[in-house]
């Protein structure tokens, strides 16, 4: 249900467009309120057979039948625009002394506005209300519109770039339309605001674009900071709170925007700007909070963020964080996700950051890394599936194979989005289900690609593997690799470093254990340096680190390592990938000899009794059979040591870990 929201003296009416998907029918909903006579709520009922009921009030006269310029409605956020015909709220009228909004803009019908437990801000959601203080490590604050009162000027220099293609001057662009395009990449602004004053077919954006930042240029020497900001700043830092400045501003429009403000760019411990994360609609990502967080080494379930666009405060909540919006007073926003939990009445009264209580953050030194103490992969061959392709001939399709491993006996099976079996994976285990065996009874693992590290990219990686392995829930993700290799392409692809990106993809994983998608989570090709700097930051531990093993490279101190902070290694190219020639090692076929075995079952055997599942590839039929027949012998300590002893660090993959930053 849509609640009606208050609306201030200034701005009596206002109309909403709300898009309600229900099928395959799409509804558009005007909402309106007022101050002084709240409509008369009725209820409709939309598509009976789904439930959607919407609250609706009568549209004032001078709105009917008026279309709308723009609808944005990005991601799970919508900007909800103040529509009225009047000349909009001038910048004269701004608020500018206390930079206080009317509460009544944002506060609901049915409550009275609560006390907050912090001087300066309204507590807004349930959790704010409830909170007796609120326990900070850090802050993140907001550029335009948080401490820089930029979209007065922007506005201007959008009307004068008008002026010169729009000789009546009628249309131009009000409040109302900046409302619209305040979220939006520049490109975007100047498509809506030329369609919207009828120039879209004569003007080129690109030439509208170049003319705005002729009269913006002037501009940059005149932008003020929000009053209270400086108060702010100092007394967070007196505090001793680190202080992030996240923009989607490029770092060379954010040194324009705030040159005569150098004391106030001093004051903060991290900057972000749109070079350094994802951006979605030119507002901030949850990429970007955390990678905030993470550079002052905060957690992000303890830091306070001042913003106020409706993506911002989406992804700010995605992140765990506390958010606080400092609403422009010239229109108001909507939000999809409960909005920010707290709302900025006075930034000079929140400056005495009464009901702050300030954590200490803390650094975990290696002697505290924490150990995993649930882990559930069972010490078993498992079947790789990279490299296990379609016969030439067609005659034997990959989930063939996998399906012929599974009636030899294999129950653990390791896919990847990189190896592209994971479809293949679902159709063999389709046709195991059909044959009576049971969901429970197998081990699947999958994992996230580098090109896929991040945090939403990451969990969009995992729903496709679960929707292409055809299952409810993934026994263990992996990160597939630390990072992209040094002189790769895909190292081309990152715009920041890869701790940053680990972290994230990191949270993401352990999101999507809390969402049931997943069991359990771990690594691949992940040195102690990596496991270090995971364990250290880790609030679901990694369970599982899969790595390149075999007698001529045995990782032990690895092995050891992680075995004390329990985490089991899975062991790929068991066999050296057939350039080292392991398996004809004269100690592989003496001890074979002695068993009846090959000197590839012996390397197998050898893995699993120090506690490592070996991943052999094969493709006969004959070979997936006897890689899986293991379990009728065993290695004595003294032959485990002596193929020990065979190790010289020699690596079958051309991608050495170590080298990853």
């Amino acid at each position: 249900m849509i609640r009606r929201r208050r609306q201030s003296s200034k701005h009596l009416v206002g109309c909403a467009l709300v898009a309600t998907l229900v099928g395959a029918a799409v509804f558009l909903v005007a909402v309106s309120s007022s101050a002084n006579h709240p409509a008369k709520g009725v209820q409709a009922n939309i598509a009976s057979r789904a439930g959607v009921s919407v609250r609706m009030g009568k549209i004032p006269t001078q709105f009917a039948g008026q279309k709308p310029l723009f609808t944005f409605n990005a991601g799970r956020a919508q900007t909800q625009i103040m529509m009225n015909k009047k000349s909009g709220c001038p910048a004269s009228e701004r608020k500018t002394a206390s930079y206080a909004m009317d509460r009544g803009v944002v506060a609901s019908t049915m409550a009275p506005p609560q006390p907050s437990v912090i001087s300066g801000l309204e507590a807004m959601t349930e959790r704010a209300k409830q909170a007796t203080e609120l326990p900070v490590q850090a802050v993140i604050l907001d550029l335009d519109g948080g401490i820089l009162d930029y979209e007065g000027p922007s506005n201007e220099a959008f009307n004068q770039a008008l002026a010169k293609y729009n000789k009546s001057g009628k249309v131009g662009i009000d409040w109302n339309l900046h409302s619209k395009i305040c979220g939006l990449r520049i490109q975007e602004m100047a498509t809506v605001i030329l369609d919207s004053n009828r120039l879209l077919d004569r003007v080129d954006p690109e030439n509208f674009i170049k003319r705005y930042y002729e009269f913006m240029q002037e501009k940059y020497d005149s932008l003020e900071l929000v009053p209270g900001t400086m108060d702010l700043l100092k007394a967070l830092k007196a505090k001793g709170l680190p202080i992030a400045l996240a923009t989607s501003s490029t770092r060379d429009s954010l040194e324009r925007k705030m040159a005569r403000h150098k004391e106030a760019m001093d004051m903060f411990d991290v900057v972000i700007t749109g070079d350094d994360a994802m951006v979605n609609f030119g507002k901030k990502s949850t990429e970007m909070f955390l990678l905030a967080a993470e550079r002052m080494s905060a957690d992000p379930k303890k830091v306070l963020v001042l913003d106020d666009s409706p993506m911002a405060v989406w992804s700010a909540k995605a992140a765990g964080m506390y958010v606080a919006a400092c609403p422009d007073p010239r229109f108001t926003q909507d939000y999809s996700n409960g909005g920010p939990d707290f709302q900025v009445t006075s930034l000079v009264e929140f400056a005495k950051l009464e009901g702050i209580k300030t954590e200490p953050l803390k650094r975990i030194s290696g002697e505290e890394l924490p150990k995993a103490e649930f882990n559930d992969m069972p010490i078993t061959v498992g079947f790789g599936t990279d490299l296990i392709h379609t016969a030439t001939d067609g005659s034997l399709t990959c989930d063939d194979k996998i399906t012929q491993a599974i009636d030899a006996g294999y129950r653990l099976i390791d896919t990847a989005t990189k190896y592209e079996s994971e479809a293949d994976v679902g159709r063999a285990l389709q046709d195991a289900f059909k044959r009576g065996m049971k969901r429970e009874d197998f081990y699947v693992v999958t994992k996230v690609w580098v090109n896929d590290m991040g945090y939403s990219s990451a969990i969009e990686s995992v729903e496709k593997s679960l929707r292409r392995l055809q299952l409810d829930y993934v026994d263990l993700v992996l990160i597939h690799w630390p990072g992209p290799a040094p002189g790769k392409p895909e190292a081309q692809q990152f715009g920041w470093e890869n701790k940053a990106k680990r972290v994230l993809t990191w949270r993401a994983l352990e999101e999507m254990v809390r969402r049931g998608k997943v069991k359990s989570i771990g690594v691949a090709n992940w040195t102690i340096r990596h496991l270090k700097e995971t364990l250290a930051i880790a609030e679901i531990l990694p369970t599982v680190n899969q790595v390149e093993m075999h007698p001529y490279y045995t990782r032990d101190r690895l092995l050891k390592f992680s075995t004390e902070h329990g985490i089991k290694l899975m062991g790929y190219s068991p066999f050296g990938r057939g350039r080292l020639n392991i398996i004809n090692d004269p100690i592989m076929g003496a001890i074979g000899e002695k068993y009846g075995k090959s000197g590839a079952q012996v390397i197998l055997r050898w893995m699993i009794q120090r506690g490592v599942v070996p991943l052999p590839r094969a493709s006969s039929e004959n070979r997936i059979k006897q890689n899986y027949d293991l379990f009728d012998f065993e290695l004595t300590p003294e032959e485990v040591t002596q193929i020990d002893a065979l190790n010289g660090d020699k690596r079958s993959c051309s991608i050495d870990c170590h080298s990853i930053p």
